[in-house]
C-alpha cells in the first residue's frame, strides 16, 4: 500500500498532511482555493522581504553602535591599565573582533551542516567578557559584583548593545538551521507534540535515534502504518462499498474526507500496479533464463561443432602421413627389384661373352693342331693354346670384373637417378598432399563458419528445434551428398543428432523437401545476412 505524501514547502504543522491524494486533475473547489492562495501571496512577500531589510539594517546600526561605545570605553581603559597607545588602539579591535569571528564562523558551520556548540558558547562568553571589561572600564568604577549591586542601571546600559547583538545574531542562526532542516525534512520534534502525545512522541523519538532518520521520514511511516491498520481491520466494509464510516476512521490521521473517499481506488490502482510490477519481472526473469538456455545450447552445439573439425582434421593429417609412408615404401621395393634385375642382366651377358670368346679359342688351337705336323708344333701349339685359354679366361675374367664393375656404378647412376626422380615425387607428393591439406581445412573453416552462420540466422529468425534440424540436415545433403537426399545415409544422420531410424528418415525426407523448395545456405538471405 502506497501513501507516501510529498514534503510541504512551509514549515510543518503539529499535524501531519495527509498522505492518500486522489490521481486525476483537482476539483472544482481546489481549483478556487489555489487562486484565492496566490491572490496576497506576492504582496506578502514584498511586505516580508520589506521587513527583513530592515531588520538587517537596524541589527547592523545595533552592532556598529554597540562596538562604536565599546571601543571608546576600552581604548581608554588599555590606556589606563599600561597597554600603551598603539595597544590601546587595537585591544577593542581584538576583543570585539574575537565576538565577530566566533559568531560568523558559527553561522557558516551552520549553514554547512556541520554545526560546533562550543563555537556558540565561545561567542556568548566572549560578550560576556566584553560586557564585563567595559563595566569596569567605567569612570570611578570600584569593581563589576559592587556596581552590580549599588547601581544595576549602569551594567544594563553596558550590557544591552552586547545582549542585542547576540539575540540578531541568534535570529540569524534560528533562520538558516530551519531553513536547512525544510530544505533537507531535518526538523525536529516540535515540542507540543511532546505535551500532547508522549507516548507517541517518543516513539518516533526512539525510532529516529536508533535506525538514523528524520523526523519527517519516521512521523509519514507511522501516519502510513496508522491508516493501513485500518484499511487491514475494515477491508471487508470498504470492499462492500460502505465508505460511509471511512472519513471518520481516518480523519485522527489527517485525511481529508474527499482523500478518505478516493483511497479505495487509489489502493485497488496500487495492488494492480503490484501485480504488473509483478508479473513484468517475472516475464523478464522468465525471458533471462530463456535465454540463458538457448546460449546454453549454443554453446554445446559450438563445441561438438568444434571438436567434429578437429577430428576431420586430424584424420585428414594420418592419412596424408600413411599414403606418405606407403608411397616411400613401394618405392624402395621398386627401387631393389631394378637393381637386382639389372645386376643379373649384366652377369649373364658377361658370362656369355667368356663362354663366346673361349670356343673361339678352342676351334682356332684345334685347326692350328691340325694343321701342324709335328709333335714338337702341336705341343708348342697345346702349350700356346693353353696359354691362350688362361689368356682368354684371364681377360674374361678381367672383362667380367669391368662389367660388374661399370654394372655397379650403372646401378649406382640408376640408383641415383632413381633416388632423385623418387624423392622429386615425394617432394611432389607432399606438395600436393599439403595442397590437399589446405584446401580441405579451407573447405573444413569455409563449412563451419557456413553452419555457425547458418546457427546464427536460425536463432535469429527463432525457428523451432525441429527446423533447425531439418535445416542442417539439408546443409549435410548439399555438402557431404552433393544435393542428392537419397546419397546422405541414414546412419549419419542416427549418429550426429542420435535419433532413431525413422526419425532419421522423417528428416531427410523434409529436408530434400526444403531443398526442392529453393533452399541453399549458400544463397539463404537469412545466412547471407549473418556472414556480414
Amino acid at each position: 500500500m502506497s501513501t507516501t505524501l510529498e514534503a510541504p514547502a512551509a514549515p510543518a504543522p503539529e499535524r501531519p498532511a495527509p498522505d492518500v491524494i486522489a490521481e486525476g486533475a483537482p476539483t472544482t473547489a481546489e481549483h478556487d482555493q489555489d487562486h484565492v492562495e496566490e491572490a496576497p501571496a506576492r504582496p506578502l512577500r514584498r511586505i516580508m522581504v520589506m521587513v527583513a531589510v530592515i531588520a538587517a539594517i537596524c541589527g547592523v546600526l545595533v552592532a556598529t553602535i554597540g562596538f562604536a561605545l565599546s571601543y571608546r570605553s576600552l581604548e581608554a581603559a588599555a590606556r589606563d591599565w599600561g597597554f600603551g597607545d598603539r595597544g590601546a588602539q587595537v585591544f577593542p579591535i581584538g576583543i570585539d573582533g574575537g565576538v565577530l569571528a566566533f559568531v560568523a564562523i558559527d553561522l557558516v558551520l551552520v549553514w554547512r551542516r556541520i554545526p560546533r556548540p562550543l563555537l556558540r558558547y565561545a561567542a556568548h562568553g566572549m560578550t560576556a567578557v566584553t560586557i564585563a571589561l567595559n563595566i569596569s572600564a567605567a569612570v570611578g568604577n570600584r569593581g563589576v559584583w559592587e556596581v552590580l549591586t549599588t547601581d544595576p542601571g549602569r551594567v544594563l546600559g553596558h550590557a544591552v548593545m552586547p545582549i542585542l547583538l547576540v539575540l540578531c545574531v541568534e535570529a540569524v542562526r534560528h533562520f538558516v538551521v530551519r531553513t536547512a532542516e525544510l530544505e533537507d525534512g531535518t526538523g525536529g520534534i516540535p515540542p507540543q507534540r511532546w505535551l500532547m502525545d508522549f507516548g507517541g512522541t517518543w516513539a518516533i523519538f526512539r525510532t529516529m535515534r536508533t535506525w538514523d532518520r528524520t523526523y519527517a521520514e519516521v512521523r509519514e511511516q507511522r501516519r502510513e502504518l496508522a491508516i493501513h491498520k485500518v484499511w487491514q481491520e475494515h477491508s471487508e466494509d470498504i470492499a462492500a462499498g460502505r465508505l460511509d464510516a471511512l472519513p471518520g476512521l481516518l480523519a485522527p490521521h489527517g485525511v481529508t474526507v474527499e482523500e478518505a473517499l478516493a483511497m479505495p481506488a487509489r489502493m485497488r490502482r496500487a495492488e494492480q500496479e503490484r501485480q504488473q510490477t509483478a508479473a513484468r519481472e517475472a516475464r523478464t526473469l522468465a525471458q533471462e533464463a530463456a535465454a540463458e538456455e538457448r546460449a546454453a545450447e549454443q554453446k554445446a552445439r559450438l563445441a561438438a561443432l568444434e571438436a567434429e573439425a578437429e577430428a576431420l582434421r586430424a584424420q585428414g593429417e594420418v592419412d596424408v602421413l600413411r599414403a606418405t609412408v606407403e608411397g616411400e615404401r613401394k618405392a624402395a621395393v621398386h627401387r631393389a627389384e631394378a637393381a637386382a634385375d639389372t645386376a643379373g642382366i649384366e652377369a649373364s651377358a658377361a658370362r656369355n661373352a667368356a663362354e663366346r670368346r673361349a670356343t673361339e679359342e678352342e676351334r682356332r688351337a684345334a685347326a692350328e693342331q691340325e694343321a701342324e705336323e709335328t709333335a714338337q708344333t702341336a705341343t708348342l701349339r697345346r702349350k700356346a693354346a693353353e696359354d691362350a685359354r688362361k689368356a682368354a679366361a684371364a681377360e674374361a675374367e678381367a672383362t667380367r670384373l669391368k662389367a660388374e664393375a661399370k654394372a655397379n656404378q650403372r646401378r649406382e647412376a640408376e640408383d641415383e637417378s632413381k633416388r632423385q626422380k623418387a624423392a622429386e615425387e615425394a617432394a611432389k607428393k607432399e606438395e600436393e598432399a599439403q595442397q590437399s591439406r589446405h584446401q580441405a581445412a579451407v573447405h573444413r573453416e569455409r563449412a563451419a563458419r557456413a553452419e555457425l552462420a547458418a546457427l546464427a540466422a536460425e536463432d535469429a529468425a527463432r525457428l523451432s528445434e525441429r527446423e533447425r534440424t531439418i535445416r542442417r540436415v539439408a546443409r549435410m545433403i548439399l555438402v557431404e551428398a552433393g544435393g542428392t537426399a537419397i546419397a546422405l545415409p541414414l546412419a549419419r544422420i542416427e549418429q550426429v543428432f542420435g535419433v532413431s531410424n525413422g526419425t532419421a528418415s522423417g528428416y531427410r525426407a523434409d529436408a530434400a523437401d526444403l531443398i526442392a523448395g529453393g533452399y541453399d545456405h549458400r544463397t539463404d538471405p537469412l545466412h547471407n545476412a549473418a556472414l556480414v
